[in-house]
């Protein structure tokens, strides 16, 4: 290991806690999640069965996937597949459906999703050939698409726009006509996304060459392998280290893959929250994490490879009372929700001013008080489980729309307890409620 992961955590600090039979439970990894399903379908190897703990996003794809797959084996005309609200289906299985040839496919979703931007992406294919219409306003979804053999060869795509449009590229590419240089004409952003998707396709036998610069992927054949096991999801711990952030408690995290192991990029939440004093050892069944250290006045760091991780830091920052400046974070204007602008304003109803700006979000201090509030989620997990934590420090926070968490973590709620934390669902309100507040010295 490298001296500089080193100081992040340790696999001979004394022993925080060794029974992970009581502790957190995460669900897969999303993203590797959608990345096999899709490679596995291009293989002839997808499987119809959906397992009981799959997120709504796996659950969306591969139905989308197994719709495609049935369609055209039973010769219909045109397929209709909604993805509903997921941004990671509608850019695959736009990709996958332009470059099978023989399919007919309708792809739309609900009026959010149809209306984020999918140009970049589609821009692309149309150059490699596909024929793909958009019957919504102004260039956007609903897309009727015509799958063919495209021709490949060499593309541009901006780098700082969403990392799911180049990887969606590079998973159908092997199937076009000498394959794909994508050149990138500005900076990679997320890159570890574009890394991972990578890793997974040369595990089915794709030949990838990531660089700074481009993504080259050779023309191919997807030949399942033997084995593949996908980690636990790290985005989803990122929720757990922020609450370790705020208890006295160790915490226990079973599964988890340690950072120079794993193919997420957010295991760099290892990173990020030991700078919040959280320290992490690594055991063959998970990760025992504790909060251990003072912490500073002021936390300045770059998001721009792991932006889902922004609303567990922000909050866990506010509640340590740490100033905070983000950047790279423009892309989280393009999620499920804005989700600067839902951050900004949850925040502030809760008594935070924050400070956005074209790719920044800061607290430089300071707080009002306020009454009980509800916390709004927008539709997106991720704020709901960000500000959920938060209960550890106020005591209450009231979630609106709990079941938003089941996009990417059905079992959330029923992990809480674990931390010393209670919920209890009010109509369309979930009320986390800890039965201790917990004050540190900074």
């Amino acid at each position: 290991m490298e001296e500089k992961e080193e100081k992040y955590y340790s696999k001979s600090y004394i022993d925080i806690i060794s029974d992970f039979a009581g502790g957190v439970s995460l669900p897969a990894s999303k993203s590797i999640g959608a990345r096999f399903l899709v490679c596995s379908y291009l293989a002839g190897a997808l499987e119809g069965g959906l397992r009981p703990e799959d997120c709504d996003d796996l659950r969306v794809i591969s139905r989308a996937l197994v719709a495609l797959k049935e369609g055209a084996a039973g010769g219909e005309r045109e397929i209709e597949i909604d993805v509903h609200a997921s941004g990671t289906a509608f850019r695959f299985m736009a990709a996958v459906a332009a470059s099978v040839a023989g399919t007919s496919v309708l792809l739309t979703g609900t009026e959010r999703l149809c209306s984020r931007p999918m140009a970049p992406l589609l821009d692309v294919l149309v150059k490699a050939g596909a024929e793909i219409c958009p019957e919504g306003v102004d260039g956007k979804g609903p897309y009727r698409i015509a799958g063919r053999r495209l021709k490949g060869g060499e593309f541009e795509i901006r780098g700082d726009i969403s990392s799911q449009f180049i990887s969606a590229l590079m998973l159908v590419s092997p199937l076009w006509e000498g394959g794909m240089r994508l050149r990138f004409s500005t900076p990679l952003v997320s890159r570890p996304y574009a890394e991972m998707t990578a890793k997974v396709m040369r595990t089915f036998g794709i030949a990838v060459s990531l660089h700074d610069d481009c993504v080259e992927v050779n023309e191919g054949v997807y030949k399942a392998p033997g084995d593949f096991k996908i980690e636990a999801d790290w985005s989803a711990a990122s929720f757990f280290y922020e609450a370790c952030a705020l208890m006295l408690s160790p915490v226990t995290i079973g599964s988890l893959v340690p950072p120079e192991e794993s193919l997420q990029g957010d295991s760099a939440t290892v990173k990020f929250f030991h700078r919040l004093g959280v320290v992490s050892q690594f055991k063959k069944d998970g990760v025992c994490i504790q909060r251990l250290y003072s912490l500073p006045d002021e936390i300045e760091a770059d998001l721009s490879d792991n932006p889902d991780m922004v609303p567990a830091f922000a909050v866990a920052c506010i509640c340590n009372a740490c100033r905070f400046r983000f950047t790279g974070v423009k892309n989280l204007r393009l999620k499920e929700c804005d989700r600067l602008a839902a951050i900004k304003t949850e925040l502030e109803r809760l008594g935070y001013p924050i400070n956005v700006g074209e790719d920044f979000i800061e607290w430089r201090g300071g707080c009002w008080s306020v009454g009980r509030q509800v916390v709004e989620t927008y539709d997106d997990h991720r704020i709901a489980m960000a500000f959920a934590m938060a209960a550890l420090h106020m005591g209450e926070v009231r979630i609106a729309n709990p079941d938003v968490v089941n996009k990417s973590f059905p079992g959330f709620w029923g992990q809480l307890p674990k931390l010393g934390l209670n919920c209890r669902r009010e109509g369309d309100v979930m009320v986390v409620v800890s039965p201790g507040i917990f004050d540190f010295e900074n």
